[in-house]
């Protein structure tokens, strides 16, 4: 608390702008999931679109560290929040393709920018005692967004432009309410340096290099997952339809929300190595009932029940190690990490969406869409084993370019 008094700013109203900044970028990444089954027909080329998402995310992600570091918080949370809100208004008020696609990549930038700043925030302003169960729930509130976001598309399903105004006009306002609350100081005094040239630095350490590893294939899972799961249920033979697509999606938040609030507990009595394993061993089993029976709807939310529950727990368990081990620039390891687990994430949204185009859905080699997601979670959990290995062999903390 003496550290909060010397700054001048309320832990408890960063922490919940931190959780509202990562709402938003709940609603970056549900964006297209939520979307491109319904303007797939109306607006030409919306098949491109999800890897324009993720190159934004890249962009964002790949500038903040550094500006985060050397100049605070603040203004980066706003002007990110800001730009997101722009690019949803991009969709209401233009309609030709360029347009777009800019817009596309707004809602991309503000997210990255959101994504990293927000797990920063949380790691600097708390200890090693409560880091790991406030970023989780700072997860949750991820998690929050992306239902609420999912919601308002099924419900307005009829005018895809409605969920876009209501979440606009919604961040636009809370980005506003920034302004007025004190935020902490930026780490590094003028004249340090913390150029994006010089993060790669950090690469250095094992530890970093494979957390940066598993987070691309993570990377990988959570977007096909969250981007393409509707289009499989939709175009599956004897598919459920787009509603309840839609509604298997908000199942899909609702686990992941439900396993981040229970992940604290569960590391308590199984440790962090166990817990996770449990959870992944919960999304593959997801993944495997969405194979075997893709036209039920009770299986399809049971599918993405597990799959939510399963795969939303790895970043926060990750994020606090390396804000344990990186202190003094956890704004550039974050953020490095989450370049790699973004460029994860266009590669899958690329590659898979390779899958959905129509002349593959016509060949139905879209079936093997949950086998991939099986292969990659594999993939995950052996990352798994090395980052464990690699923490536990780590004695130095507070480790430096």
């Amino acid at each position: 608390m003496a550290e909060n008094r010397i700054n001048n700013y309320s832990r408890p109203l960063v922490a919940f702008a931190a959780c509202m900044g990562c709402a938003f970028f709940g609603v970056t990444m549900f964006f297209w999931g939520a979307m491109l089954p319904v303007v797939r027909e109306s607006i030409a080329g919306a098949d491109n679109f999800p890897w324009v998402l993720t190159l934004g995310i890249i962009a964002g992600t790949l500038i903040s560290g550094a500006v985060m570091d050397r100049y605070g918080y603040k203004w980066l949370l706003i002007i990110s929040s800001l730009a997101l809100a722009a690019g949803l208004a991009g969709f209401i008020f233009l309609n030709n393709a360029l347009s777009l696609y800019i817009s596309t990549f707004l809602i991309g930038a503000g997210g990255g920018v959101l994504n990293s700043e927000t797990i920063a925030i949380i790691s600097d302003i708390y200890g090693d005692d409560k880091r790991g169960a406030m970023l989780s729930i700072l997860g949750a509130s991820y998690c929050v967004g992306s239902l609420l976001w999912t919601i308002l598309c099924r419900v307005l399903v009829a005018d895809y432009t409605l969920p876009m105004r209501w979440s606009a006009a919604v961040i636009a306002l809370l980005s506003i309410c920034f302004v007025f609350i004190r935020f902490p100081k930026a780490k590094l005094a003028k004249g340090e340096g913390s150029s994006i040239l010089m993060s790669f630095s950090l690469l250095k350490y094992p530890l970093l290099v494979m957390v940066c590893s598993m987070l691309f294939f993570q990377g990988i899972l959570e977007a096909i997952s969250a981007n393409y799961s509707t289009s499989y249920y939709v175009n599956t033979e004897n598919g459920i339809g787009l509603n309840l697509a839609l509604t298997a999606l908000i199942f899909m938040t609702v686990g992941m929300a439900v396993g981040r609030f229970t992940l604290p507990l569960c590391m308590k009595v199984g440790g962090n190595k166990i817990s996770l394993y449990l959870f992944m061993a919960i999304a593959f089993a997801g993944a495997l009932i969405q194979y075997i029976i893709p036209h039920s709807i009770l299986g399809a939310f049971i599918s993405m029940t597990l799959i939510g529950f399963g795969t939303g727990v790895t970043a926060p368990v990750v994020f606090s190690y390396l804000g344990q081990v990186f202190k003094r620039y956890s704004g550039i390891a974050v953020s490095l990490s989450v370049v790699v687990a973004q460029i994860g994430m266009l590669i899958g949204n690329f590659l898979v969406g390779k899958l959905f185009m129509p002349e593959r859905l016509e060949r139905g080699t879209f079936h093997i869409f949950p086998i991939i997601m099986c292969v990659v979670i594999v993939l995950v959990v052996i990352h798994l084993a090395g980052v464990a290995k690699l923490t536990a062999n780590t004695k130095e903390k507070n480790l430096d370019l």
